[in-house]
């Protein structure tokens, strides 16, 4: 019941018993405000939350990240932490009870309009990202009895947000990773050419490499978190990848090691380490390089030496098609508007060749 007397503020309060000699207490202007919210209280109790509870979102986001790190990849984890600071950032001081879709939309809205980390409209699948985070915080929270209704159940991206691809390195960018030596040189090239993944990649030894085969296989990777060798998380992991010429150039000419790329052949570097080193290439080469790329450039790689989809799906470890269709479908269309391109080009007024040259006058 609510105190018939208004505190010191001018507020009424109220309390619940959660159990355990702990209160769950409510404050209001008036006795009805109080009695409301006692009820409203008692409603949710009855429900099954548990009220003795911390409900700061950010204290519930950093709980549900402790638990994701020991599941994900390293490169994966620090995407999905990225984005759940922004939304610590952003309304990591509320009642994570409280929230609403509509307090969750205006974050999105304010990322499709300007990313704070480019400054430019965030992507549909960045966005995606942002939203798909916050709908697993939640839905642990839930799980934990700290709320029983989900708001991101109607969080949704706008269909006009602008799809982005990852554009893979140019053969003029690929040419001067080839004559630029440097620690991340060789590891750069694997992944270039085979389409490693950076664990795979790590864990690669040369018992691994058959050059007479001209092949590698695949078959284990490092788990940098545990320092652990582990074998790949789906079957399509484990492959034999081809090597192609200019990899096997510079295969033939690398020290027999027994880590193929180990700085000593013994010590593997730390993640850490294999961004810093990737960091200091992109900054002498003068252009970005990231595993994500460089992977990306051996499936187009492959679609332009015309080698079919679910080869390719084989070669680059990819458990579902649709994940290797999608990098093809993008890239048909891309060459799809550049022959267009120069079709119109072709025919333009401009353009004098023996096809668009005036009918010669007929003869008098």
């Amino acid at each position: 019941m609510p105190k018939k007397k208004p505190r010191a503020d001018g507020r009424y309060s109220g309390k619940v018993y959660l159990g355990n000699g702990k209160y769950k207490y409510v404050y209001g202007k008036s006795e009805r405000e109080v009695k409301d919210k006692l009820a409203e209280l008692r409603v949710t109790i009855n429900k099954g939350v548990d009220l003795s509870q911390s409900t700061d979102l950010s204290f519930w986001i950093d709980r549900f990240l402790s638990r994701e790190e020991q599941k994900l990849t390293p490169e994966w984890f620090s995407t999905c932490a990225a984005r759940a600071d922004l939304w610590k950032d952003r309304l990591g001081d509320r009642d994570i009870t409280k929230l609403n879709t509509a307090d969750l939309e205006d974050v999105l809205l304010e990322l499709a309009r300007r990313n704070p980390k480019t400054g430019k409209p965030s992507s549909k699948k960045t966005l995606t990202e942002y939203r798909n985070i916050i709908s697993r915080v939640f839905s642990f929270a839930i799980q934990n009895r700290v709320l029983s209704f989900d708001p991101t159940k109607y969080l949704t991206v706008e269909k006009t947000a602008k799809i982005t691809h990852r554009d893979a390195i140019t053969d003029a960018q690929i040419n001067l990773i080839r004559n630029t030596p440097h620690p991340a040189q060789l590891p750069c090239l694997i992944m270039i050419f085979a389409g490693l993944r950076l664990g795979e990649l790590a864990a690669l030894t040369w018992s691994d490499v058959d050059l007479n085969a001209a092949t590698i296989l695949v078959n284990k990777s490092y788990n940098f978190r545990s320092g652990v060798i582990k074998s790949p998380k789906t079957a399509a992991g484990t492959r034999t990848v081809p090597i192609p010429p200019p990899l096997m150039e510079i295969l033939q000419s690398a020290p027999r090691v027994s880590l193929l790329v180990a700085p000593n052949g013994k010590t593997r570097w730390t993640y850490s380490v294999w961004i810093y080193h990737l960091e200091q290439y992109s900054k002498r080469l003068g252009f970005p390089v990231s595993a994500h790329v460089l992977r990306h450039t051996c499936c187009t790689l492959y679609y332009e030496a015309g080698i079919d989809v679910l080869t390719a799906q084989r070669w680059m470890g990819h458990a579902d098609p649709s994940t290797t269709m999608k990098i093809y479908t993008h890239l048909r269309n891309q060459k799809e508007a550049a022959n267009i391109s120069k079709l119109a080009a072709f025919f333009s007024p401009s353009v004098s060749d023996g096809c668009q040259n005036s009918p010669a006058s007929p003869e008098k």
